[in-house]
């Protein structure tokens, strides 16, 4: 497990409005759905569905010029350029995500079958633009063994749910989302790729 945090790096106001800029720029879709051969459950239409695995609303911000692009791709630079030393080329496009109402997305890797040609995912980049006191459950956890991560003597989830709290991690690593039992969490991800690694 290999991960930087950037504790309370954006203020409570910065995220509110890249919240209201990402909520103005966005057209969310059904991340339930996705492409057949992942999942051996089927809806009544046919498509192939992985409620069990993810149930979310997802956004991508496309545009270039987008503000979100400058705030993470500064971040990633940091955290790479302190922790990692990956060798990287550029970032995918930026997922706003949205969950509520049980949303949640279990146990996964961003690594996994995202192989681009000679390049891979290789890191992520997360943080929430929700206050945590706004909902509950919607925990972003990392797999340890069911040990409890501890960073800085407490447990890393105070650290990552706090909102404005950027964190980057390699995409290879095992994590999810707890089911959202109250309120809707907002959420930041993209993924930054590089060449393979020998």
């Amino acid at each position: 497990m290999s991960f930087y945090i950037f504790p309370n790096a954006i203020s409570k106001k910065d995220c509110k409005a890249y919240l209201d800029y990402c909520l103005n720029n966005s057209t969310f879709t059904d991340a339930t759905i996705i492409k057949e051969g992942f999942s051996d459950a089927q809806d009544t239409l046919g498509r192939t569905t992985v409620v069990n695995k993810r149930k979310t609303q997802v956004s991508f911000i496309t545009d270039k010029d987008n503000i979100m692009n400058v705030l993470v791709w500064g971040f990633i630079r940091q955290a790479n350029k302190k922790y990692f030393n990956y060798k990287l080329s550029h970032f995918q496009p930026i997922q706003f995500a949205r969950y509520e109402d049980g949303g949640h997305y279990d146990w996964h890797q961003d690594s996994s079958h995202q192989s681009i040609g000679d390049e891979c995912r290789k890191l992520s980049l997360t943080m929430s633009l929700t206050d945590h006191n706004e909902y509950d459950g919607g925990l972003l956890q990392f797999y340890n063994g069911d040990i409890p991560y501890k960073h800085k003597g407490y447990s890393i989830e105070e650290d990552i749910k706090q909102v404005g709290t950027v964190i980057v991690f390699d995409s290879r690593d095992w994590h999810r989302v707890t089911p959202v039992t109250k309120g809707v969490r907002y959420s930041i991800v993209c993924w930054t790729v590089g060449p393979h690694f020998v």
